[in-house]
């Protein structure tokens, strides 16, 4: 706007004021407001609105994966199985049911003391084994800390032991023809519900799906048709 004023006819008894308006912005950098940054969920980079990399994290180098609705990025990290692992035994072993101590909480209890005058309440975790990780061994969170930047971008391998730890409501797999392979995202927010097409594999916000399924009966990006019960929110609880 400064720039545009001193284009224009203004009086004389402003034009210091403008000039001077204007060498001040100048000096100062250029920044993007914050709530519109990308957070890379891999690398917890926070990544500039001009980015050089593209559409993906100038750290890690992850592309990423946007709401076909909203267009926001999604918390998701792309990750493939281990050699031997085809993708079929992959999806098995995802939705097969957590070992039995994670579902009863591994482990993990609060401890309250009382000292007189000072109360305090500590976090106990599963006890640590000689594999390292403790009831359930090493989990996807650890493989997400031992990355290492590369020249180029590469999804995190993981382990059958850690699949099976996996819910299959944070694990989204998009099924692509052969000889394509499977995608799988796992979903580091799980308070944040999504939800993909079956037919384009894109990935929306759970609301924004049902919304449109509501609004279209059909699916907003490849408008493939859903029937009513698909097309109606589930019922609470």
């Amino acid at each position: 706007a400064v720039v545009s004023t001193q284009s224009t006819g203004i009086p004389l008894r402003m034009q210091e004021d403008v000039d001077s308006n204007s060498i001040t912005i100048r000096s100062k950098p250029f920044q993007d407001k914050e709530e519109c940054l990308w957070l890379c969920t891999k690398c917890s980079t926070v990544n500039p609105l001009l980015n050089s990399m593209g559409n993906q994290c100038i750290n890690c180098q992850q592309p990423f994966v946007h709401s076909f609705y909203a267009f926001e990025t999604l918390p998701l990290v792309e990750f493939i199985p281990e050699g031997g692992i085809s993708d079929q035994e992959a999806e098995s072993l995802i939705n097969s049911d957590p070992p039995a101590k994670q579902r009863a909480g591994g482990g993990n209890t609060w401890k309250e003391s009382d000292r007189g005058d000072v109360q305090t309440m500590t976090f106990e975790g599963p006890t640590v084994g000689p594999s390292g990780g403790g009831g359930g061994g090493e989990t996807f969170e650890d493989r997400l800390q031992q990355w290492d930047t590369v020249s180029s971008y590469s999804p995190i391998e993981i382990s059958a032991n850690i699949m099976r730890q996996m819910h299959k409501s944070e694990v989204l797999i998009l099924k692509w023809p052969s000889p394509l392979r499977y995608q799988f995202y796992k979903n580091c927010m799980p308070e944040i519900i999504l939800k993909m097409c079956d037919n384009c594999n894109r990935i929306f916000y759970a609301d924004d799906l049902e919304l449109q399924y509501l609004k279209l009966k059909a699916c907003p990006f490849c408008r493939k048709k859903v029937d009513a019960e698909e097309a109606s929110p589930p019922a609470e609880q």
